[in-house]
């Protein structure tokens, strides 16, 4: 399945595909693709990534430089989503998956699209710390997971609130005791809920 996993959209993407951008922890930025935590252990990168194309999706993801700076990273993703739009890839075939810090840099890319069909997949996202920034809005199909033991404040229903160019939205907490954790490996308690969310 590796041919189902690019870091960069394609040059004629294939319209019939749905294409996944999966934006990782700080984690993988700190210390390389297979980053362990004292408290969650190793964060599964490359087998996450697989976990998402053994289940159809063409899978766009790199691993980001130290230090990436939010709006940037944004504004990067946010141009290859605009490349499959122009490239006639329906909206409802596109999703952003944005885990901690991808979560918040996947919020940056939702508020400059502002396309109430694409899918936004916040795994350990949305903080309520980011709030601060009062132009932060989402936009699209929004899907929240993060689970009851994590110890950061995740806010989900803030940002539903505040946001008037949303599709559907949905928030799922999970008790799985993981904290922070579940956005560490491919736990099917996260992917099946994406997976029904994107394609139903």
């Amino acid at each position: 399945m590796k041919t189902d996993i690019l870091q960069h959209v394609p040059s004629n993407p294939d319209i019939t595909k749905h294409y996944l951008f999966y934006l990782h922890g700080l984690i993988v930025e700190l210390a390389g693709i297979r980053p362990r935590s004292e408290e969650h252990g190793y964060y599964e990168y490359e087998g996450i990534l697989e976990a998402l194309a053994e289940e159809g999706f063409i899978v766009i993801s790199e691993s980001r430089e130290k230090d990436t700076e939010i709006k940037a990273y944004a504004e990067k993703i946010a141009s290859q989503v605009k490349t499959l739009l122009a490239n006639s890839v329906p909206p409802g075939n596109i999703t952003v998956v944005g885990a901690s810090k991808g979560g918040i840099i996947s919020a940056y890319v939702s508020n400059m699209l502002r396309a109430k069909e694409i899918n936004f997949v916040f795994l350990a996202g949305l903080f309520e710390k980011c709030l601060t920034d009062e132009t932060l809005k989402l936009s699209g199909n929004v899907l929240s997971i993060h689970d009851r033991a994590d110890t950061q404040s995740i806010t989900p229903a803030l940002y539903f609130q505040r946001s008037d160019e949303l599709g559907k939205t949905k928030e799922i907490v999970l008790d799985l005791g993981l904290g922070h954790g579940l956005i560490y490996r491919p736990y099917r308690e996260w992917l099946d809920p994406l997976v029904e969310w994107v394609t139903k």
